[in-house]
């Protein structure tokens, strides 16, 4: 191995050393966002929704859907108020016929925005764009593009999906489905930019996303990909921001740089021993990934 390594091409031995840097880049970098939500969490006190002003605030309650109207979500066609679903293709490699990896060939993450209730009042969570720890998620195997199972297992965030274990062979028909979702009566913790329009002209209630938060609540409809489950989550969501906003005068979505939205159905003591699991995962992970190609390089040149 060693007099491989010492006498590989240059391109190849560029290959064995800039991957696994890449890899502990985005270890570091995810470590990095784990440890971000933590300290956003922990430094940022929670307030109820009818006593709170504007600002970058934290909300505790309830998921409540707008209207009453809940979403499906599309691979297990179950009643919920936020999803996320894709769809991955066992595929061949075109530069070899010998290796397969899992290719996305369908994804959609829901751009409604739903409600959280606490005693005080409600609010409208504007859930696009945001960090999103969902109840539960499904990750399964199937032959066809739509599942033919559709009540797979369901495991919390914390819990490793059996569908996690990577299928090997030649077998590029075979697809993976993975779904994410929160549905209504859960608990929900809310962290991001909250405004309240109850004073404000009606007027001004379209622009309301530019002026409190500076950015879009969803994506522009007419730019959108055609693609079928992104058109029918647009057109859903267009509506029910309409229909949200004469509910409440109260919304939180996410912020300017530096205050990210994050949801997440979990306690804030759960979730910031999560993200610091995360943290120290990924400092592992790049440590380990450093440290393998100081031993490459040393190989090489030592």
């Amino acid at each position: 191995m060693s007099s491989f390594i010492r006498h590989a091409p240059v391109g190849m031995f560029l290959a064995m050393v800039l991957l696994p840097l890449g890899l502990a880049a985005a270890a570091m970098f995810a470590g990095w966002r784990a440890r971000r939500q933590a300290t956003l969490l922990t430094a940022t006190p929670s307030t109820l929704i009818g006593m709170t002003i504007d600002g970058y605030r934290q909300l505790r309650g309830q998921v409540e859907a707008v209207a009453g109207e809940t979403l499906r979500a599309p691979l297990t066609g179950v009643p919920c108020c936020w999803y996320e679903a894709r769809v991955e293709q066992w595929t061949r490699s075109t530069s070899t016929s010998t290796q397969f990896f899992w290719q996305t060939v369908r994804s959609v993450t829901s751009s409604a925005p739903l409600l959280v209730r606490d005693a005080t009042g409600l609010c409208v969570v504007h859930v696009y764009g945001g960090e999103v720890t969902p109840t539960d998620r499904s990750q399964w195997t199937g032959a066809t593009l739509e599942p033919e199972d559709r009540n797979p297992p369901r495991h919390g965030t914390a819990e490793a999906p059996s569908g996690m274990i990577q299928i090997g062979g030649r077998r590029p028909s075979v697809y993976r489905y993975t779904e994410a979702r929160i549905y209504g009566g859960d608990p929900l913790l809310v962290l991001g930019r909250f405004i309240n329009r109850r004073f404000e002209a009606p007027d001004d209630d379209d622009d309301w996303d530019e002026d409190a938060a500076g950015t879009s609540p969803a994506p522009d409809l007419e730019t959108a990909s055609d693609d079928a489950w992104t058109a029918t989550d647009l057109e859903r969501a267009a509506a029910l921001t309409a229909r949200a906003a004469a509910l409440t005068p109260f919304a939180i979505s996410a912020g300017a740089s530096g205050e990210p939205l994050i949801v997440s159905t979990t306690s804030e003591s759960g979730h910031v021993a999560m993200a610091e699991m995360h943290r120290d995962a990924g400092v592992t992970i790049a440590v380990s990934l450093l440290a393998l190609v100081a031993l490459l390089l040393y190989t090489r040149f030592g």
